[in-house]
């Protein structure tokens, strides 16, 4: 099996059934990284549109050994907190034809508090996640 032929998805189900095989999951850490920063399969604008204009909540799944995941967990339910420049920053890249996708941090107000600490709370409004992090989203 070559990790490298894995994708994302496919990486985190095998990372997450290694179990007490610390070789093996070492291996797929060190793949998960290198995927990490190429991460663009979902843009700050994507969820500005489902956050914001479908007036969605999102759930986020985030690639195991981010920051993202060792900080708040394999997912959050949120609703993103943006500032007036933010939103106008957004708003003006969805409309753009072709439209413009970005990455980077967003910050977020978790829906589902249960699984986190006021500390959590705290730094996913003040700081958030990036963007590439994220293994998928859901929304209802």
């Amino acid at each position: 099996m070559n990790l490298q032929d894995l994708d994302v998805h496919r990486l985190t189900i095998l990372w997450q059934a290694s179990g007490g095989n610390t070789q093996l999951k070492d291996l797929i850490e060190n793949e998960l990284q290198k995927r990490i920063a190429t991460n663009k399969s979902f843009s700050r604008e994507y969820l500005f549109k489902v956050s914001k204009i479908q007036n969605n909540a999102i759930t986020i799944s985030f690639i195991p050994t981010t920051d993202s995941y060792n900080e708040y967990g394999a997912n959050v339910t949120i609703d993103l907190l943006l500032s007036n420049s933010e939103m106008e920053e957004f708003l003006k890249n969805y409309s753009a034809n072709p439209p413009i996708n970005t990455s980077g941090q967003l910050r977020a107000k978790a829906l589902v508090k249960d699984k986190l600490n006021e500390d959590q709370l705290s730094r996913l409004e003040n700081i958030g996640f990036h963007t590439n992090e994220i293994l998928e989203i859901l929304y209802l």
